[in-house]
């Protein structure tokens, strides 16, 4: 029997969910609440706390003493990439891991419609992922689009190394990651420019094997703390890139934070990645010291057969 058909056996690998958490007090419950309510229940729920000072811990104690979760208390903050990183440490080895953030919803099928297509995909050999699409919610759970990846204009193109290199698509919150991925979630720079979802999206799509369903399998809640939407005035990478998709081109700077990532990416896999892959990067990097204009032209010839539906 091959190494891949003997992987594809073992149609019952647990499940490690890995929580970062942070003053999180008004959510954190509603979130827990929906992972244990789970039709494939996860063996552990690792959940690492960045030194909260409002009552995220003592709500966190709760469920820690019924057994529910692992709870580890950071005596100083790392920080959200860090906190992950410890998190995802911590859990079983041999565990595929769902990454969760502290308030979302998930629906009830999420890591079982996961699991089931990781299974597929996973011969035991490479890092993969299965990640989906978010329903959108305000803080009081009122709908506000369908699709997380349609309100940042990510549902337009065809998701591959190509277009990732240009705009991350892939949502670490939705996430279901190998043993091999787990492996890797160590190398992630501590670096306020990157995030987790975007190196491990790498990863997936330039050495492993990604796979995207076709359903939401989540609530994203949008408020003024999360990541993706706190600040809009300082918006991180993937929104300035999406911006520019939504625009006419008009913004300086055009793929500035992408370059210096990918850049690091490169530089770190460099003897890692399959020759063709190797190359698309290098052809992406090519653009660091081009004016915007340059790399606006750039984007155009590589996303002119992408686009599965114009703006």
């Amino acid at each position: 029997m091959t190494e891949k058909k003997e992987h594809k056996k073992n149609k019952h690998i647990l499940i490690s969910v890995a929580m970062a958490t942070c003053n999180g007090e008004k959510f954190i419950s509603r979130q827990i609440d929906s992972i244990l309510t789970q039709t494939v229940q996860p063996a552990e729920i690792i959940v690492c706390d960045d030194a909260s000072t409002d009552h995220t811990l003592s709500i966190l104690k709760q469920y820690e003493v019924k057994g529910l979760i692992k709870l580890y208390s950071n005596e100083k903050r790392l920080g959200v990439i860090n906190n992950f990183k410890k998190a995802v440490s911590l859990t079983s080895a041999d565990n595929y891991i769902a990454l969760s953030d502290q308030d979302d919803i998930w629906f009830p099928e999420k890591l079982e419609q996961t699991q089931q297509q990781l299974i597929k995909i996973d011969t035991g050999t490479h890092p993969c992922i299965v990640y989906s699409d978010m329903m959108m919610i305000d803080e009081n759970e009122k709908h506000i689009n369908f699709s997380f990846l349609n309100e940042l204009g990510l549902d337009k193109y065809q998701h591959s190394l190509i277009t990732l290199l240009y705009a991350n698509f892939v949502a670490g919150c939705t996430v279901l990651m190998n043993i091999k991925m787990r492996e890797l979630f160590a190398t992630i720079p501590n670096s306020k420019s990157f995030n987790h979802d975007t190196w491990i999206a790498l990863i997936a799509f330039s050495m492993g094997k990604a796979k995207k369903l076709s359903n939401p399998y989540m609530l994203y809640r949008k408020h003024t703390h999360n990541v993706s939407f706190a600040n809009h005035r300082k918006k991180n990478r993937l929104l300035k890139v999406v911006d520019h998709l939504k625009s006419a081109f008009v913004q300086n700077g055009f793929l500035d934070d992408q370059i210096v990532l990918v850049k690091e990416f490169y530089k770190y896999f460099k003897e890692d990645l399959p020759e063709d892959n190797r190359k698309i990067i290098q052809q992406f990097l090519r653009q660091e010291n081009k004016s915007s204009i340059k790399r606006k032209i750039a984007f155009e010839l590589v996303f002119r057969d992408k686009w599965i539906k114009r703006f």
